[in-house]
């Protein structure tokens, strides 16, 4: 899932200057970070997704979001998608959340890894989004798939 405002404009970037992402990958744009909720993530797995990754806008200090509170509100609900993984018997490493911001600082995450990407930054977006590629290949694939 990926935010209009400052992720997709990044992907947008690291596409036109050929940064290779893996095929294996399959962006779904949305208005704000904060609209995605659990079921969808839960709903996507449970039908045999092998993992799923947001992409928003940086929090904190410097909000970047473009709807007031949207990726915090996105990343507070991923600080329990591993319960609701454990549930479904699948691993909680299948879930990440990044954050594609204008100012660049870190941020660690209980259950998600949330890692801050200026959008100028546009070139590390394929290194994250590989690495995130190469742990869901690691980890094999979801169980449910096929059902």
């Amino acid at each position: 899932f990926v935010c209009e405002n400052d992720a997709y404009p990044a992907l947008d970037m690291a596409g036109m200057r050929r940064n290779g992402l893996s095929h294996m990958v399959r962006f779904v744009p949305v208005r704000c970070l904060g609209s995605v909720n659990m079921a969808w993530i839960r709903d996507a797995l449970s039908a045999g997704m092998d993992g799923a990754m947001l992409l928003g806008c940086a929090y904190g200090d410097d909000y970047q979001c473009h709807f007031v509170k949207g990726s915090e509100i996105a990343t507070r609900r991923m600080e329990n998608i591993g319960d609701t993984l454990s549930t479904l018997g699948l691993e909680s490493e299948r879930c990440r959340t990044e954050q594609v911001a204008i100012t660049d600082f870190d941020l660690e995450s209980e259950r998600c890894k949330t890692e801050q990407v200026a959008i100028t930054d546009f070139d590390k977006l394929p290194a994250i989004i590989n690495g995130f590629v190469d742990q869901i290949v690691e980890m094999g694939p979801n169980p449910f798939k096929g059902f």
